[in-house]
């Protein structure tokens, strides 16, 4: 798929839609190139060096042989959630980041939890 440079609408062309984590219906601005919602909550969503990051401050508590630390890379480059951050929240970015360390290593998420701030 190829990677889209968004383009918000302009502010007469909001949707009103609901919050992710509330009942509110506010106006939402979305990309007027590939149609996606932009995230406007405080749950702001990560670029992918900061999940890198994360991943390295976890070889402090685990010693993750380098071939997991590799993989788990990988995926995360190549997973569109990690590199187009427009429409998606923080909360889901944790979440699904740990389901990918979780397919390469066992670990204790509440570390994980204690280090995405």
């Amino acid at each position: 798929m190829e990677k889209c440079s968004h383009q918000s609408c302009g502010k007469e062309y909001q949707e009103w839609l609901p919050m992710f984590d509330c009942n509110d219906i506010v106006r939402h601005p979305w990309c007027v190139k590939c149609g996606r919602v932009k995230n406007i909550t405080e749950d702001k969503a990560k670029k992918l060096g900061y999940w890198i990051n994360i991943l390295s401050k976890l070889t402090n508590h685990y010693s993750l042989k380098q071939v997991q630390k590799r993989g788990i890379s990988i995926e995360l480059a190549n997973h569109e959630d990690f590199n187009d951050i427009y429409g998606i929240t923080g909360s889901y970015q944790k979440e699904l980041f740990k389901k990918i360390i979780k397919k390469y290593c066992i670990i204790d998420f509440k570390i994980v939890d204690s280090l995405v701030y």
